[in-house]
């Protein structure tokens, strides 16, 4: 009997710390980028509109691994003329079902304005006819009413959320004044005393209360309430705005929602530093990571921005790097069970760039696909980024990459020459620089494009299995006409003319000789820099688990990372189908 009674009680401790862990990303504007004749491509090149049942959601599901959107709602966002702020509740409703029938949770952030809110713009929406001299009560009210009135809307529609977040970076309050009067007096500072602005941070909580009380009384009740705060980089701040609403009488919320975005929320140690005091100061609270982003273009952040660069690069890569060593830092925290990407299908201002049905005012340069000037087709330039996103949701079955660099690569960093490297078709020298990205290097050295066929590479013996190949590059024409080569694999490293980091993905059927390095073909560049080669092995799997691929016994066809392709393979490699290894030869 004692046994019997001390295994249910661990089974019931490894419940009780086994929360569901969700992972997405904030989509509120595929249907926007669909309206306007944008395209978005997989990694196959495959047009993801057509070539998945539901287009970017069916993806970001079945493929990506996602299990959990985040959708924003405006009141009435024509008062608005920014472009991206066209969630009105019809668009909501609609896209909210299309995330329901696509099998995944939804995060509804209600805006409680008719425009962008953050913690620099939060105005009463303008039908609502209220300023900032209106009544707490009588703003309540309206607050708990509209709240009620868009979820049974919702509901109906077949569009539940699961989560909903009560206002939107809302770490200075909300609702301060209309869009007219635009007056920030009834907003307070998370750097202040409670005592110092008692009533506003009072009036704020009965704001909130009225919200939860508008979602407990509407056909959504069992939703799970979002609080959102993005002072992320200052746990002191963060600790006083949960601390003080809760002393001003709000309690009812069961998430804490965090804003990440390195250049704005500083390090990964400050990230640390924030969880670390919210899970102790509010044990019963998730944490939600709501907004994270990172960028795939290079830039030089301002004076008042953290530049995190040297760690994780601005390039798809960077990208990359940033979420795997972030979702092994959210890993330490029990707590921490949402992660959610900040617009990971912008792609700039739309099919129509210059013209007037503009998704976007302007370039963000932190989603994962990049277009092709003017046509409305988006590149898939952030593919690993994308796919480390589910590895969240752990339990021990994402795949592993182990880094071989070392094992097969002679000199891979250019040390002191390019000894290792075989150079044919013209002539490369070995440089050094004091620029970080590139300290030794190795340069090709022609005029113009007088060496069209020129390479330098190694050809080292790798064991059969999936690999990634990656290169830290730069030319003054932004690597046009210079390939990336592994195996039977090419990339043209096309980008920006900064330094970035390239990768290519090949498999190896059974042990053999691949060449791999750099190639060059006709280009007008007249000087190309590379450095860091890296090459890593992809865990193989004989069968794809339920979190990379929810079926896998349709006939379709798989690579090891869970990837579906359209058809079946005719490139050599390992492959998944009927949940078999398969070895196409």
């Amino acid at each position: 009997m004692k046994k019997t009674l001390l295994t249910f009680f661990l089974c019931v401790i490894t419940i009780a710390v086994s929360a569901q862990k969700y992972v997405g990303g904030d989509l509120s504007l595929v249907p926007a980028y669909e309206a306007a004749g944008d395209v978005w491509l997989d990694a196959d090149g495959n047009a993801i509109n057509t070539q998945y049942s539901d287009g970017m959601l069916t993806y970001v599901h079945d493929v990506a691994g996602w299990n959990a959107i985040r959708v924003r709602l405006l009141v009435d966002p024509t008062q608005d003329d920014a472009p991206a702020t066209c969630q009105d509740l019809e668009y909501v409703k609609k896209l909210g079902k299309r995330i329901k029938d696509a099998g995944m949770s939804f995060l509804l952030d209600i805006f409680y304005s008719d425009t962008w809110t953050d913690v620099s713009q939060q105005w009463i929406p303008t039908s609502w006819g209220y300023d900032r001299n209106t009544e707490t009560a009588t703003l309540a009210a309206k607050v708990k009413s509209y709240t009620t009135e868009v979820l049974n809307a919702l509901n109906a529609y077949g569009a539940k959320p699961d989560f909903i977040q009560i206002g939107n970076e809302v770490s200075y309050g909300m609702l301060w004044d209309n869009m007219t009067g635009k007056n920030k007096t009834n907003s307070f500072s998370t750097g202040m005393t409670y005592d110092g602005q008692k009533a506003k941070i009072e009036r704020f909580a009965t704001l909130l209360k009225a919200a939860a009380e508008g979602i407990r009384a509407s056909d959504c009740s069992t939703a799970k309430i979002v609080l959102q705060c993005e002072r992320t980089k200052n746990s002191n701040h963060c600790q006083n705005f949960y601390s003080w609403v809760e002393k001003a009488g709000f309690t009812d919320y069961d998430i804490i929602g965090l804003s990440y975005y390195p250049i704005w929320h500083g390090t990964l140690n400050d990230l640390k530093t924030t969880l670390s005091t919210l899970s102790t100061a509010f044990p019963t609270k998730e944490i939600h990571i709501v907004e994270v982003g990172y960028y795939h273009t290079d830039f030089t952040p301002g004076s008042d921005e953290t530049d995190t660069r040297s760690t994780w690069p601005y390039s798809p890569a960077g990208q990359a790097a940033f979420l795997k060593d972030l979702i092994a830092t959210l890993k330490t925290y029990e707590k921490v069970t949402g992660l959610y990407y900040w617009q990971p299908e912008e792609c700039g201002n739309g099919a129509d760039e210059g013209g007037t049905n503009r998704v976007m005012g302007n370039w963000d340069n932190r989603g994962f696909w990049q277009i092709t000037w003017k046509s409305g087709t988006h590149t898939l330039s952030s593919k690993d980024a994308l796919m480390t996103l589910k590895t969240f949701l752990g339990g021990g079955d994402e795949p592993q990459e182990e880094d071989v660099t070392d094992k097969y690569i002679v000199n891979a960093s250019f040390d002191s020459d390019i000894s290792g490297w075989t150079n044919t078709g013209g002539t490369a020298q070995w440089k050094q620089n004091t620029w970080s990205p590139l300290s030794n290097y190795c340069e090709f050295a022609w005029t113009g494009n007088a060496i069209v066929d020129q390479e330098v590479v190694q050809t080292p013996t790798l064991p059969a299995g999936t690999y990634i190949l990656t290169v830290n590059c730069a030319s003054d024409n932004g690597s046009k006409g210079v390939f990336l080569i592994a195996g039977d694999q090419s990339k043209e490293m096309t980008g920006t003319g900064n330094v970035e980091t390239f990768s290519v993905e090949f498999t190896v059927s059974s042990e053999s000789s691949v060449k791999i390095g750099l190639k060059l073909l006709n280009t007008t560049a007249t000087w190309v820099n590379f450095d860091n080669f890296k090459i890593v092995k992809k865990a193989a799997t004989g069968i794809i688990n339920t979190k990379w691929q929810p079926v896998i016994n349709d006939n379709a066809w798989y690579t090891l990372g869970g990837q579906k392709l359209s058809a079946k393979p005719t490139s050599k490699g390992i492959y998944i189908n009927n949940g078999r290894k398969i070895i196409v030869k």
